[in-house]
Formats: C-alpha cells, structure tokens, sequence
C-alpha cells in the first residue's frame, strides 16, 4: 500500500506541474481573446465579422486590436499624430489621481521597449529593504550627477520590482560594489519575480523547472 502510494504522489505531482501551467495558460489565453472579441460590440452590426461569415472566428478582436495599436504607432510618429498624442497626453496629466497613474504606468512601458542598451538588460541582487534581505532588481543605469549631486559614477540606478506584479517597485539607488550581478537574461529574471521564486532556471531542457527534484 504504501509503495503504491509513493508512485501515485511521484507521477501525480509530476503530472499536476506540467498539467497546471499549461491548462491555465490556455484559459488566460482563452480569457484575453474573448475580451478582445467583445471590441466587436461597440461596432455597428453591418460592420462585425459575424454578419458575412456562417460562423464565429475566435481570436479576430486580438488581430483587430493589434492592428489598431500598429496603425495608433504609425499616427504617433507624424506631426499630426504628435500633436494628437499630445493633447490626448495632456488630459490624462491634468486629472489629480489619474496623472500619477498614467505616468507611472506610461514610463514604465517607455523603460521596458526602450532600445537603450542599460534597461532591463542587467539583473542583480541588492540588500533591501534592509542589510541582510537581498532584492532582485534590474540595473537601468548609472547615478545622473546633475540630478543627484554628491553621487558619482561609482553609484548606479536599479529598479526593483514587487511580486508578482512587475509594473510595481521600488527605485533605488546603490553603489555599484554593493550588487551581485546575476548570470541570467531579463526574462529568466521576471519569471523568477512574478512566480514568487517558485519557478527557477533550468538548464535541463524538456523538464520543466517547476517539478520537485525527486520527480525529475
């Protein structure tokens, strides 16, 4: 009995850590491309998809809104759209609570696609919030003498963002001796923040990093 249990708990648990990620995976994409699709509601009958086809296709809000955010980028970068932008810009600047929301959500995205080669290019360990708890941050750039006077080059900049939502965080700055750059890419970097440090790199391809070791 008790062998039997030990091999239903080993192929149990190693099925429930592949099973898992990829059923809530596809609900979250299932969850996404029905809310894209309800875009359709706000478009006059004669226009929707559904009045020429003899049946519904999944996943045209997704096509529609990613054609919608190409076409905005291809306005925003004329003079016309600029100024659109802008004005646009301006109204959300002028409301108390959402200007502080707008902006810091607006400058986060800035920081994430920038081609700047210092952000979110470095990831590394930090002590805080307290000497002895080490953070995981990025490194985004070095201290801005003129903005912070007193610091030199020997300080840098790092962001560090909470768990598991990544959009929030901490701006701090350290000296650069006071970090411990880590040997991963970006990507490994946010998984290991937004799973709570639950999923971990691993270099053994095929299993997934999140099945105990024992079932490995």
């Amino acid at each position: 009995m008790r062998r039997h249990k030990g091999f239903f708990k080993k192929y149990f648990f190693a099925g429930f850590a592949v099973f898992v990620p990829i059923a809530l995976t596809l609900y979250i994409i299932k969850v996404v491309v029905f809310k894209l699709d309800a875009i359709f509601r706000v478009v006059p009958p004669k226009f929707q998809p559904d009045t020429y086809l003899p049946f519904h296709v999944p996943g045209l809000g997704l096509i529609a809104t990613l054609i919608l955010i190409l076409v905005i980028g291809v306005v925003a970068k004329n003079i016309f759209g600029r100024r659109l932008v802008h004005w646009i810009e301006s109204i959300f600047r002028n409301i108390p609570f959402v200007r502080g929301v707008y902006n810091a959500i607006s400058q986060f995205v800035i920081a994430l696609f920038s081609d700047k080669d210092d952000v979110f290019r470095q990831a590394a360990l930090v002590e805080f919030p307290r000497k002895g708890i080490y953070s995981m941050g990025y490194v985004v750039g070095t201290s801005d003498a003129g903005l912070f006077p007193g610091l030199g080059s020997d300080y840098i900049k790092m962001f560090v963002p909470t768990t598991p939502n990544i959009t929030t965080g901490f701006f701090v700055i350290v000296r650069r001796d006071q970090i411990i750059p880590l040997d991963i890419n970006p990507q490994e970097a946010f998984k290991i923040i937004i799973s709570a440090g639950v999923v971990t790199p691993d270099k053994e391809e095929g299993v997934p990093s999140n099945v105990p070791s024992e079932h490995k």
